[in-house]
């Protein structure tokens, strides 16, 4: 029987997998298994698979023939998992020796659909213990009750997935099990969003076993293109989860607001994108802001500070009047016609 599935999806990150592969081998145990997806990487990265996975115990080696993105690649990865268990681990991170092991101890200690743990960020050669957001240790909680408050940093906002271990079978029956592969980035939003809203458990631990590296200069968040935009349609999924939830609409506000804390925070960092991805950020997320309950917004921009408020209601303003004009061109060319 397989206790835990770790899936590793793995796309161009020739500089950092060895370590990533490396420290699976330390953490091998004959009811762990390790599925390695290489997501059509070009790099280089293809090679040091194929010579490092097959000397690994419980591993196995998948490889897209295309480039399928993160979510289709965890995908691949979950549909082949058998383990009871899964968590996940990117292919520029690592584990601390012994890490599985403990982390499976507490899942099964605790009986809880899904588990969230700490992890070690690391910059270069620094390193600092990130903790898990506050709630009680070690115990049942139900998932719904830590989505908030609204104005506070929760587990909602810690979206790390693989921060944790997780229930296969029982996320399965609960339909929260795969991703949704339109999302390139912010996938992992709208995973956990569903998690908390379907899921009836879940725990915390101060394990600090995942080695997580910020500023990869491969990772996708630091890829200034389009696919940066995936938060909209993120959370446009969100909100369509939360409108059939009975506590929908009490929780929106939290969705409401991480989004609005989201969109200023692209727009402050704009500049690094090219023109087309700039305009494409302003239109889509003024058209977010005006499709979704407005009520929900305005209750929203009530309580934010006046500097992100007025980004946004300048951000709204700008967007309507560029399109007035543009509507009133096209209605009076039908009218002519």
């Amino acid at each position: 029987m397989v206790t835990l599935s770790v899936i590793v999806a793995m796309c161009d990150v020739r500089d950092f997998c060895r370590t990533t592969l490396k420290s699976l081998a330390l953490n091998a145990r004959e009811d762990f298994e390790f599925i390695v997806v290489d997501d059509a990487s070009v790099d280089g990265t293809s090679e040091i698979l194929r010579e490092m996975v097959p000397g690994i115990p419980g591993a196995v080696l998948i490889r897209n023939e295309r480039n399928r993105g993160i979510s289709a690649t965890r995908n691949i990865g979950l549909a082949a998992a058998r383990g009871r268990f899964f968590t996940f681990l990117d292919g520029d991170d690592w584990y601390a020796p012994g890490y599985l092991a403990q982390l499976v101890g507490w899942m099964s200690q605790s009986g809880v659909d899904f588990l969230r743990t700490g992890h070690v960020r690391v910059h270069g050669k620094k390193r600092k213990i990130v903790m898990p957001p506050l709630a009680p240790r070690a115990l049942p909680l139900d998932p719904l009750d830590y989505m908030g408050p609204v104005d506070a940093s929760t587990f909602i906002d810690y979206p790390s997935v693989w921060a944790g271990v997780y229930d296969r079978e029982r996320l399965h029956a609960a339909g929260a099990l795969f991703f949704e592969e339109r999302l390139r980035t912010a996938e992992d939003r709208h995973w956990f969003y569903q998690l908390h809203l379907r899921m009836r458990s879940f725990g915390v631990v101060d394990l600090h076993g995942v080695f997580y590296r910020r500023d990869v200069s491969t990772s996708l968040t630091r890829i200034p293109d389009e696919r940066q935009l995936d938060f909209l349609p993120a959370f446009r999924l969100v909100f369509d989860e939360l409108a059939g939830h009975p506590r929908g609409y009490e929780l929106s506000f939290k969705a409401m607001r991480t989004l609005c804390a989201l969109i200023v925070i692209h727009m402050d960092r704009a500049q690094d994108y090219d023109e087309l991805t700039r305009a494409l950020l302003l239109e889509r997320s003024a058209r977010t802001l005006f499709d979704l309950p407005q009520d929900i917004l305005e209750g929203t921009l009530a309580g934010m500070d006046s500097a992100r408020v007025n980004k946004l209601r300048a951000l709204m303003s700008q967007q309507m009047s560029q399109q007035m004009p543009q509507q009133m061109s096209q209605h009076q060319g039908a009218a002519a016609r």
